[in-house]
């Protein structure tokens, strides 16, 4: 995944450690500014106690994650007759994308063996 700035990552990862695992959606075809606005939205409401320099950076984050998603196969593409994409949720694909992302997030890892206040931590250091 493209190198974000500390803040996003840690955006990025906290929302990978938990609200991304439970994403699912309607086998239906969405614009990309449609994905975007929903994964921001869930983003932002992950880190809403994080302060709001990291909602802030929900959108950055969501914009690169769906980037992400869409090339590695959780989302399907599908060029219009006149211009332009749609994507459709693939689950299986999204799924393997997702622990894809997880395995190489040296946040998380970092997380894992941070303790309870990793997190309020990082996000108090970053947001300064």
């Amino acid at each position: 995944m493209t190198e974000l700035p500390p803040l996003q990552s840690h955006v990025l990862a906290y929302y990978l450690d938990h609200s991304a695992k439970e994403f699912s959606m309607t086998g239906r075809w969405f614009p990309f500014s449609e994905l975007e606005f929903i994964i921001a939205d869930k983003i932002t409401v992950d880190v809403r106690g994080f302060g709001k320099a990291a909602q802030e950076a929900a959108k950055p984050v969501a914009k690169a994650y769906l980037d992400h998603m869409i090339a590695h196969g959780g989302f399907e593409n599908k060029t219009q007759k006149f211009g332009g994409s749609m994507h459709q949720f693939e689950p299986e694909g999204f799924r393997a994308a997702l622990a894809a992302l997880q395995a190489e997030s040296a946040v998380l890892a970092a997380a894992s063996v941070g303790g309870a206040d990793f997190w309020q931590t990082s996000f108090a250091g970053l947001s300064a």
